[in-house]
């Protein structure tokens, strides 16, 4: 493989895994706190995109405007979600299944309520305009100021998650509630309201991950969902707990699609069409071979996550 295409290609890991980063930790923390692996997580991400969009195509070209309106959007689809479908669930104490295919559920409603919306206004593979500038050229490699915004925005928003989670009184309040919800109320946090912050938050770095995705590829109501198994991937790589795990798990599964793909295709002639299947193949063998993926790896290293 061509070093230039190396480059260019450690440079979209870089990036992609960032923005991974930034919308498996809404997973792991769902799953943490509320114990639900939450499939409408894809849609919090294409609203985030679509309110971006929306922004931007009205003249406001500030960035930080921009995904100020992302994190709000995405933010309130994930509170009317557990206002709506996952409160009143958790109060009737369903299964598990019933949970997940209720997250199914409320992700396809909010989907084709994005589809009627695009349908109507014209609003398909369109980009996220702000104005363009060319930051670095050599050969295949390009770097313009959205990866200036793409890559430190979403390393940045992950740093102040970590920092609100290991150094805030609702920090600990989630954590106490990831480890022991029964305990957690028996010694007076306020659960609920615990619950409510977490969703907002969820909803929020999905909805800025929806806009910083749609500021380097066309803005659709599936661009979500094409994310969500990839995401899924990275946030199982991490035990679906840990945080620094799951971080790792993004660049891993970044690199897995862009770098040691394009190496198997030069190298191995293996189709590019098979990328898909990556995420897929990581799941599986993490599954099978590792369930606990990289959590144990940081709980020895004295991982403040856990």
């Amino acid at each position: 493989m061509p070093p230039s295409l190396l480059t260019t290609s450690l440079v979209n890991t870089i990036q992609i895994g960032s923005l991974y980063a930034l919308m498996a930790l809404g997973i792991t923390l769902t799953f943490s706190v509320m114990k639900l692996p939450n499939f409408a997580h894809a849609e919090f991400v294409t609203a985030g995109a679509y309110a971006a969009l929306i922004v931007s195509l009205s003249g406001v070209l500030n960035p930080l405007a921009i995904m100020a309106a992302a994190f709000a959007v995405g933010a309130l689809t994930a509170l009317i979600s557990h206002i709506a479908v996952f409160k009143p669930l958790e109060r009737r104490e369903v299964s598990l299944y019933t949970l997940i295919l209720a997250s199914f559920a409320y992700g396809l409603i909010v989907r084709y309520i994005l589809f009627l919306m695009a349908d109507y206004f014209n609003l398909f593979d369109l980009r996220i305009r702000i104005p363009l500038t060319i930051l670095f050229r050599e050969g295949p490699l390009i770097l313009s100021n959205l990866f200036a915004w793409v890559a430190p925005t979403s390393i940045l928003l992950v740093i102040l998650l970590t920092l609100l989670l290991n150094a805030t009184p609702l920090g600990r309040e989630m954590r106490a509630l990831a480890n022991n919800s029964s305990l957690a109320r028996v010694i007076g946090i306020p659960v609920e309201r615990v619950k409510k912050y977490t969703w907002l938050l969820v909803g929020g770095l999905a909805g800025v991950a929806g806009a910083l995705w749609g500021l380097q590829s066309a803005v659709h109501p599936l661009m979500g969902w094409a994310a969500i198994i990839s995401v899924f991937a990275a946030a199982i790589l991490g035990g679906l707990s840990s945080f620094s795990g799951t971080i790792l798990g993004a660049y891993v599964v970044a690199f897995s699609e862009n770098t040691l793909m394009l190496f198997l295709n030069f190298n191995l002639g293996v189709d590019l069409a098979y990328k898909p299947a990556i995420p897929f193949i990581i799941i599986i063998a993490v599954l099978l071979l590792r369930p606990q993926g990289f959590t144990e790896i940081f709980r020895r290293a004295g991982d403040l996550d856990r």
